[in-house]
């Protein structure tokens, strides 16, 4: 990247002295890069926030708080300014908690130092700053990071609904075995599903299965949903890519499939005009890719039938070819799990290009396309964690009515006492439990001792 009119201001923490003094030296050298100040831990460069540093190029391993806390530091005091992690740790599950603490990217210690100087002005101008090798196992990191802070977030009842479906139950069964009526097995179901951030039970049970929340040993809904990394690569060596189309125009079907008949080891299976037969069409053509459009007539639209296909965890590749350029339509996709994204812009050998690399297992995306999903993931999972981080946000009144319950006070004592009745003294109860993620009153007033909420004497 070329160097900028506007001076970056940089600060360097780092607690290896070379390194660090190598970089000082190195920055200090060019023309739109002023060095603002060097620290050796979390504490001095909290301090030296007060230069105003533009970028902070941050050692993930120093003593005491670590790069990712030290960066959450940073972030929460100094949101604009952006956070460069200097590692030798390349493992994507670490990248992906660096980019939810906040970072916008990382650059290897093993790099030239000319490298770490086009990081720096990269992430000066706001971009995702990391190898392009890497942007996909991240990508995947901070899907799975986004259903781990839900899942700290779902209350102990919700956990016994998830464990429930994970087992097969039904609603009803679910509604008889908890002793509560089916519309509140509804209402947990949903709220369950809001915290994970999916879109159907299959999803929520799958997500539970892999942190271990919901045993796996039970027939039920878990028999059917393989996670998307499961599916093995559909194709042979010998065997033609089967590829279904789902797309409304007629002239582009007409296009794709004469590009299918020229490309070697390509077959084009079935075509259709909509979403609504397509879920069929897979189950019973076995397509190994499906190159689908997001934009269909009827109400059931691209992403839905995408959803349905790995809800359903059928063996099917996905190829997104669509003209939406809004940002949204990619995010979604990108969290559905489609292996590819293409505008219908793209030219027919680019399409027959994507529909081998997919069915051969690779993703297809441009590297704009992920470096964006990338930062609105990494965005998505900070907010995450910052809800599941917040203290539960009881009402005056639901905190008097738990102090009074700290100090041995009965249902009707605290009714009396507060003027109030005792259904609504128990509507108080059940609020604050549910803020809490309780589901007792022990737990409840140990909880909002330790949140500071009540003083137990």
């Amino acid at each position: 990247m070329e160097p900028s009119s506007k001076i970056t201001r940089v600060l360097v923490v780092d607690d290896h002295e070379v390194f660090s003094e190598a970089l000082e030296m190195f920055l200090g050298r060019q023309p739109d890069v002023r060095l603002v100040g060097s620290a050796r831990d979390a504490d001095e460069a909290m301090a030296l926030l007060g230069e105003e540093p533009d970028v902070v190029l941050m050692d993930l391993d120093m003593p005491g708080a670590n790069g990712i806390e030290a960066t959450r530091r940073i972030r929460d005091a100094a949101p604009d300014v952006k956070v460069v992690l200097l590692t030798g740790v390349e493992r994507p599950e670490v990248i992906a908690e660096a980019l939810s603490a906040g970072a916008c990217g990382y650059v290897p210690k093993s790099r030239a130092v000319d490298e770490v100087l086009d990081v720096v002005r990269r992430a000066a101008a706001g971009e995702i700053v990391m190898p392009a090798s890497d942007l996909a196992s991240v990508l995947g990191q901070l899907r799975g990071s986004l259903g781990e802070h839900g899942l700290a977030r779902v209350t102990p009842r919700e956990t016994q609904v998830l464990q429930a479906l994970a087992a097969g139950e039904t609603a009803p069964e679910i509604a008889a075995s908890l002793g509560i009526s089916t519309l509140t097995v509804h209402s947990h179901v949903k709220s369950i599903l809001a915290k994970l951030g999916v879109h159907s039970t299959i999803e929520a049970v799958t997500l539970a299965w892999r942190h271990g929340l919901a045993p796996t040993n039970r027939h039920g809904l878990m028999a059917t949903a393989p996670s998307p990394v499961e599916r093995p690569n559909p194709t042979s060596a010998d065997a033609p890519t089967r590829v279904l189309v789902v797309e409304d125009h007629p002239l582009l079907r007409s296009i794709i499939r004469i590009a299918c008949e020229q490309t070697p080891g390509l077959e084009m299976v079935g075509e259709l005009d909509d979403a609504s037969s397509a879920l069929e069409a897979c189950r019973e053509l076995a397509p190994d890719v499906i190159l689908l459009d997001l934009s269909l007539p009827g109400e059931f639209q691209g992403l839905d039938l995408a959803r349905a296909i790995r809800n359903e965890g059928l063996p099917v590749r996905i190829l997104v070819l669509t003209a939406r350029t809004d940002q949204e339509a990619l995010f979604e996709s990108v969290i559905i799990g489609v292996e590819g994204y293409l505008e219908k812009a793209s030219g027919v050998r680019v399409i027959a290009d994507a529909l081998s690399r997919v069915a051969g297992g690779e993703r297809v995306f441009t590297q704009a396309q992920m470096r964006g999903a990338v930062a609105e993931l990494s965005r998505r999972a900070r907010k995450a964690r910052e809800e599941t981080d917040a203290p539960p946000n009881l009402s005056p009144r639901e905190i008097e009515v738990l102090e009074h319950a700290a100090l041995g006070f009965t249902v009707g004592q605290i009714a009396t006492r507060l003027a109030l009745s005792p259904r609504t003294v128990e509507t108080h109860l059940g609020n604050a439990y549910r803020k809490l993620g309780v589901s007792n009153r022990v737990q409840a007033l140990a909880r909002a001792s330790g949140l500071g909420l009540i003083r137990i004497d």
